[in-house]
């Protein structure tokens, strides 16, 4: 008979239990039979870690940071050791001869480079300093100078020749208008393509007079101050003695090679520094605005082509293919993550960045292939044709675009190891500021740049005539910019416009640096406060210190030491179970009260000392409940549907309170009412 009673409990608590499964807020068991587990991949990144559990995210993200560690390593070798530390120097000395050096001019004025204005002063420096700096008589007092090649400042030769060339404007470039069309015949516009003058002029013969296309100057398009000029145009070659060239000056001088269409002249050459084993490409332009008068600038290139010269060389290539390797595994990499997330891949970040630095490694390896295969031949061309102009312009561009993205590419390279600092909640608190607040940037950014693009534009317009800082809309913006970290003249907008001056500059500095910026300030502030708070509250978690002495105490066991002390073992094996326990429980999405009661029901306290017995007893039952079988529960136990019960008792109690509520103040109006009745009745 009581065996009879004792089944028929157990088949009500079975009942209620089963109950309880189907219950949406039974979270150990609302899926009714535990659900299968997923195969485990055999090739897990830090990525796909994050789905298998803490321990487990500290294994591949320890192992995938001592891999890039030594990817970081040898990346930064490879990219330090192609970039010359002596390039400087030479770019410095050429600068120093050919732009800062002074020359004197028709009245006897000494200027610059840079002070050019004429072009009386444009054939004064050609003539005479530019020639003094391009053919020395001696190199050293000892020593005969080669007649066969052109040096600069001694240590420096010239390949080939230099070159000058032009480019012109026609005359109908551009419309007078009809109220001064009797004072003016002539109309050169600025420079254009469609504005390119090609017609042969003065002497009409050789190069100098002929226009040449870019297929045949080989020259390359070049940025300057007013604009973008074309690669083709007139030009003539040096000569390789000081004599003829002097010859070839006088000869477009005379005949008014420079006229009223010329809108830039280039002197194009290129050098070597067997010293140094560095290369030189350089371009000083001459620009002529259409308002008259001349703009010069002046680029000099420093860089290395040839690589192989000493052992070190030989390690630094070395090392450049060790990282085209690792660049062929992070593609195997990513090819995992995007075959294992598949959509889910485009919404992490950091997914970006590896695409960009695996990107960014090839097109620049490409670069470097290209530019080793090219260098060769064009050496051996300017050798075989030392007469005529040495052109390394496109090797230099190629050089330039490598150096650019090789750079950005070992900048994103050092940026992602925050992706690995990121297992550490304290490390991580960069990543999490940026990201709570990335909505509230986003919305303080629109308001900020409205009234940044408002002053830009008052500024363009009010001083633009007469302010170089704010001779365009772009330019006012870089100007207002820097004013932001206090570098602004103010006399000289003062000067331009003494009234609206003062107004603008007192008002942009107290919307934009007392308000905004304090503003931005506040909004990381509040939000690092925020994570700071998450931080202290979060529950806590297997640190990577924890995590390494633990497999070095597995370690040291495994090799037979008995230097390990079994009761720290013991307490270490503990505290990673009471987390393993915790990530279980998120999983079947527990929430924290939910977790905190049910270690409270085991007296479980994360600072407290913990048995042995006490966590096999919390792990069986646990396992039993995911399992579904049959507990001999103690009379103590708390059970979900005990918890569902509990809230919809709270739930009736509040609704019972509300009503109550309700009552109380109708009874309070009543009372207010009577009160009122009894005033006029006494009255």
């Amino acid at each position: 008979m009581e065996r009879t009673e004792t089944n028929t409990s157990i088949k009500d608590r079975k009942n209620q239990e089963n109950e309880a499964k189907h219950s949406e807020k039974n979270v150990l068991v609302s899926e009714g039979d535990p659900p299968k587990k997923k195969k485990r991949p055999r090739w897990i990144t830090r990525d796909m870690a994050e789905e298998e559990g803490r321990e487990e995210v500290l294994r591949t993200t320890f192992n995938e940071f001592f891999i890039y560690s030594i990817f970081v390593i040898l990346m930064t070798i490879y990219v330090t050791g192609i970039h010359h530390r002596k390039a400087f120097y030479l770019t410095k000395g050429l600068t120093q001869q050919f732009v800062e050096r002074q020359f004197d001019t028709v009245n006897d004025a000494e200027i610059t480079f840079l002070e050019i204005t004429t072009a009386a002063d444009f054939w004064i420096y050609a003539e005479g300093h530019m020639m003094d700096s391009f053919y020395w008589e001696a190199t050293y007092s000892t020593e005969q100078a080669d007649e066969n090649a052109m040096h600069i400042l001694q240590e420096n030769r010239v390949l080939g020749v230099p070159r000058i060339r032009q480019v012109r404007v026609r005359n109908d470039s551009c419309v007078v208008h009809e109220y001064f069309r009797r004072l003016f015949l002539n109309c050169y516009d600025m420079y254009s393509d469609d504005a390119v003058d090609k017609e042969t002029f003065g002497l009409g013969k050789k190069t100098a007079w002929v226009y040449s296309p870019q297929k045949e100057t080989k020259s390359l398009s070049y940025w300057g101050k007013i604009t973008t000029y074309g690669g083709g145009g007139y030009y003539a070659d040096f000569a390789m003695t000081r004599n003829k060239t002097a010859e070839l000056f006088a000869e477009l001088k005379d005949n008014l090679w420079i006229r009223g269409g010329t809108r830039a002249i280039f002197i194009d050459f290129a050098l070597y520094n067997a010293n140094l084993n560095l290369f030189a490409v350089c371009k000083m332009a001459f620009e002529f605005p259409t308002t008259g008068g001349i703009m010069t600038t002046a680029d000099f290139r420093s860089f290395g082509l040839l690589r192989i010269r000493s052992n070190y060389d030989w390690f630094v290539m070395a090392c450049e293919c060790a990282c085209y390797l690792f660049i062929v595994f992070y593609i195997f990499e990513e090819i995992r993550e995007i075959l294992y997330f598949r959509l889910k891949y485009l919404a992490r970040f950091w997914n970006y960045v590896d695409v960009f630095i695996i990107t960014l490694t090839l097109v620049s390896g490409a670069f470097s292939i290209m530019k080793m295969l090219m260098i060769k031949q064009e050496l051996y061309d300017i050798m075989d044709n030392g007469d005529k102009y040495g052109n390394l312009e496109y090797i230099a561009w190629m050089h330039l675009m490598y150096n650019n993205l090789i750079a950005v590419d070992l900048f994103l390279i050092y940026v992602k190891i925050f992706k690995y600092l990121n297992f550490n909640r304290t490390m991580g608190q960069l990543n999490n500021t940026l990201k709570n607040c990335a909505m509230d940037i986003l919305g303080f950014s629109i308001m900020f740049f409205i009234i940044f693009f408002a002053f830009a534009e008052l500024g363009y317009l009010i001083f633009g005539s007469e302010v170089e800082n704010f001779s365009s809309f772009g330019v006012a913006m870089f100007t207002l910019l820097r004013t932001i970290l206090g570098d602004f003249d103010y006399q000289e907008i003062e000067a331009a416009n003494r009234i609206l001056a003062p107004i603008y500059f007192l008002s942009y500095i107290f919307l934009v640096f007392f308000v905004l910026l304090n503003m931005f300030l506040a909004i990381i502030n509040d939000t690092y406060s925020d994570v700071k708070t998450e931080i202290a509250l979060a529950p806590d978690e297997m640190q990577m210190t924890e995590y390494l002495s633990q497999q070095i105490r597995n370690l040291l066991r495994r090799l037979g030491s008995k230097c390990v002390s079994e009761k720290s073992e013991t307490k270490s094996e503990i505290n990673a179970t009471l987390r393993q326990i915790r990530e279980v429980l998120k999983k079947c999405g527990f929430s924290d009260l939910e977790i905190e009661m049910f270690f409270a029901r085991y007296n479980v306290d994360p600072l407290a000392e913990i048995g042995v017995a006490d966590i096999d007893k919390l792990m069986n039952e646990l396992e039993d409940i995911l399992k579904g079988e049959d507990v001999k529960y103690e009379s103590s136990f708390v059970r979900v549907s005990d918890f569902v019960a509990q809230q919809e008792r709270l739930e009736q109690i509040d609704r019972t309170i509300g009503k109550l509520v309700e009552q109380v103040k109708i009874l309070l109006l009543k009372l207010d009412q009577m009160s009122n009745v009894r005033k006029v009745r006494n009255e």
